[in-house]
Formats: structure tokens, sequence, C-alpha cells
């Protein structure tokens, strides 16, 4: 009996979302419709489905928020975004990240891409689930990685590809994890990443100083300061008090090295 209750309020947790809130349909290129729908969904206080054109272009010229250096206006409330195969792309000679998510905001992404941000990718402060999701062709300059995280992150059944940190001055690594972070059945594949120093961490795939959990991970082909080698250079770092748990995941034909390496944080 106690099962059953348990299983029914399981399943009125999982479907409540979709019929709650509001729902917002995005013409595709209409990024000013986009940014004014998270503007009011953050203001809003209840969930707000957003719905982009299937395989649409959101092509963002310009910063939607210049003091942050953001494409889009940072998540602050409840948000759904179903991309349907949609892209999401930076197209400006600005630098700017694409999204972000403040500290109490909820994001959840699925089947879109996200590409050419040129502050890395993706900040998250908050609650963020990317479902389907393709991070690619994006440049982190000045900053440490393409897709921070500092509250939790959520990935399933999405890439983490083709990306570049250039001369990075400080610790930095493709992905970097002060929170918690989750990742299934998806991959980190051909990143590259260099640094100035040598004193500094550098993580081809996963810099991580929070709990880090990966199942069925492909992490492949990842390049960090190939002609360093030593212990604060790897695929996945694990530094200061991180705590990583891994199963079924494949490193392979990563440069220099295909293990997890433990490091501590330069000064």
């Amino acid at each position: 009996m106690k099962l059953s209750r348990a299983l029914a309020l399981l399943l009125s947790t999982a479907t409540a979302p979709a019929m709650a809130g509001v729902t917002v349909e995005i013409a595709d290129r209409d990024v000013d419709a986009l940014a004014a729908a998270i503007h009011a969904a953050n203001r809003s206080g209840e969930e707000t489905t957003i719905r982009l054109a299937h395989g649409g272009l959101y092509a963002l010229v310009t910063a939607a928020d210049e003091a942050r250096e953001l494409g889009l206006p940072s998540v602050s409330g409840n948000i759904v975004i179903h991309g349907n195969d949609a892209e999401l792309r930076r197209y400006s000679d600005e630098d700017f990240a694409l999204i972000a998510v403040a500290k109490g905001g909820q994001l959840h992404l699925d089947g879109l891409t996200l590409a050419e941000g040129s502050r890395g990718a993706l900040v998250n402060h908050g609650d963020l689930w990317l479902d389907r999701v393709r991070v690619v062709d994006n440049v982190a300059k000045n900053v440490p990685a393409i897709v921070e995280n500092y509250g939790h992150l959520r990935v399933r059944a999405s890439e983490i590809s083709f990306n570049q940190l250039a001369a990075t001055q400080r610790d930095a690594g493709t992905v970097l994890n002060y929170g918690t972070l989750e990742l299934a059945r998806s991959s980190i594949e051909s990143n590259w990443i260099s640094r100035r120093y040598d004193s500094l961490i550098a993580a081809s795939a996963v810099l991580n100083l929070g709990e880090l959990h990966l199942a069925g991970v492909s992490i492949r082909e990842n390049t960090a300061s190939a002609e360093i080698e030593n212990a604060a250079v790897g695929a996945i770092v694990n530094a200061g008090n991180g705590a990583y748990e891994g199963t079924e995941v494949t490193l392979e034909n990563n440069d220099p090295v295909d293990t997890v390496t433990a490091a501590r944080l330069a000064n």
C-alpha cells in the first residue's frame, strides 16, 4: 500500500509541470521574441514552456545582457525550452556566452544545439537540465570553461564537442564543476584546451571541484596542453575537495592521458 502511494506521488510529480504554467511559441529566427519570453517568465513566478520552431535558427547578433556578457537574458524563473532540433548560435563581433541560469532559477533544455559562444556556452548557478542538447563549436575567451556549473546540472543524451579554450590564464576545463554534475548517456569529445602557465590545471573534459557523477559517458579525443605532461593535466581532473564516481565511462584517445587525475588547485 505504501509503495502504491509512493508510485502515485511520483507520477503526479512527474506529470504536474506539463499541466501548469503557460506555453509560448517562438517563430523561426525571432530572437527578440525569445528574449522577451524569458524576461516574462522570470517575472511571472510560474513555469513557462517555450517552444522553438522545428529545425529553426536563432542567431544572436548582440548581447541581451551586456553587463554579464550573455546572448540571452539570465534565467531566474522556471523555464522549459523545447528546441525541436533548432539551433541557437552567436553571429556577432561581440563576445558573450549563450545562456546563464541564476541562483534560484530553473531551466530545462531539450532538443537544441548551442554553438559559437565566445565566452563559453553555458553558466549555471541554479538548476539546469540538458536533454538531447549539443554544445558544439564554442570558444572560451578569458573564462575558465565552455560549460560552468556552480549549481546542479543534469545532462542526458547530449554531447559537448569541438569546443576550444585557448591560452587560459586560470585553472580550466571544457566543463568546470563546482556544484553537482550528473552526466548520463552523453559524450565529451574532440575538445581542445591550452594554458599559458605550467602551474595551472587543464582538464580537456571535466575539471571537478564538486560532486561529479558519470554513467555511460564517452570521453574521447580531447586534448589538454599535450606538450606538457604533469599531474595537473588530464581528461578528468579531480581537484580540491572534488568527489568523483563513474560507471561505464569510456576514456579513449585523450591527450595526454586517459585516466582520472587528482590535482591540487594552483595558487
